[in-house]
């Protein structure tokens, strides 16, 4: 189980590395570069992105939300915020459980109100590739000129976005771990909601588990809870930092959802006549 998290940690790496050559050099760089722009979620986009949107909806159907931990530009870079809350001791506290709010379902109904009304600019500003687009125009005005301009708004509101974007990234990752992604990104939002019908899920083992806590302190998302042994799946990442960290193995990545198998545990939820 702890192999997986290597594995997707090196998928994360490759793909960001892409991503920043080509926003910030361009996509002559290598052809890497240019894969990592096709294998985004961009739906502003619209049929130019069908068959990566399709091939995403199949892969979030099976695995959940690993889109958000692999392939997302601003999943990895908040990942390196985090990592720099680690070293510094006044930021560096434990993750904790927090409570869904309804703050995303409103944010992700603005956005599809905007995309089929057909006010790009909101999706330019919030979805995670155009962010990384806009983040990079502060270096590499080239990256947006062509789609500020023609919706006649400027450079100038692509660079601004980019910086209060890449602001508010820093801010939510050092303070809150991937609050972003849980709570603000509309696809992030919308790829949660497929969560019952996941085939594989993070799923705690109540009969292995020692309710240490660790996997609840390392959960970047909060979406863990020790003390139930719950796992809200709509907001998990797969970041599998759970998985690592869990001295019994009593977490895991699986097909289906646990069974008690104690037979007196089992024995108590039985109905009663």
């Amino acid at each position: 189980m702890r192999q997986i998290r290597i594995f997707r940690i090196f998928l994360a790496i490759l793909f960001f590395v892409a991503t920043v050559a080509y926003l910030f050099i361009g996509p002559q760089v290598h052809p890497m570069a240019v894969v990592s722009k096709k294998a985004q979620i961009i739906l502003s986009a619209g049929t130019t992105a069908i068959g990566a949107i399709l091939t995403w909806l199949v892969i979030t159907f099976i695995f959940g939300r690993i889109y958000c931990s692999t392939v997302c530009p601003i999943g990895t870079l908040s990942d390196l915020f985090i990592r720099i809350r680690r070293r510094i001791p006044a930021l560096d506290k434990k993750f904790s459980y927090r409570k869904q709010t309804r703050l995303p379902i409103h944010i992700l109904m603005i956005y599809a109100i905007c995309l089929l009304a057909g006010a790009v600019a909101v999706p330019y500003i919030i979805e995670p590739w155009n962010i990384m687009r806009n983040i990079a125009s502060a270096i590499n005005p080239s990256a947006i000129e062509a789609t500020w301009i023609n919706l006649g708004l400027g450079i100038g509101t692509g660079i601004t976005a980019g910086i209060v974007s890449f602001v508010m990234i820093a801010a939510y990752s050092l303070l809150r771990g991937r609050e972003f992604c849980t709570h603000i990104c509309p696809l992030g939002t919308a790829m949660g909601l497929l969560y019952e019908h996941n085939i594989y899920h993070i799923e705690i083992d109540r009969d292995k588990c020692v309710y240490c806590g660790k996997c609840e302190e390392n959960c970047k998302s909060s979406c863990i809870k020790t003390v139930s042994a719950y796992v809200d799946n709509s907001r998990c990442i797969r970041c599998f930092d759970c998985l690592a960290v869990c001295p019994e193995e009593a977490i895991r990545f699986q097909p289906n959802r646990n069974r008690p198998a104690t037979p007196l545990f089992r024995k108590s939820k039985q109905p009663q006549p």
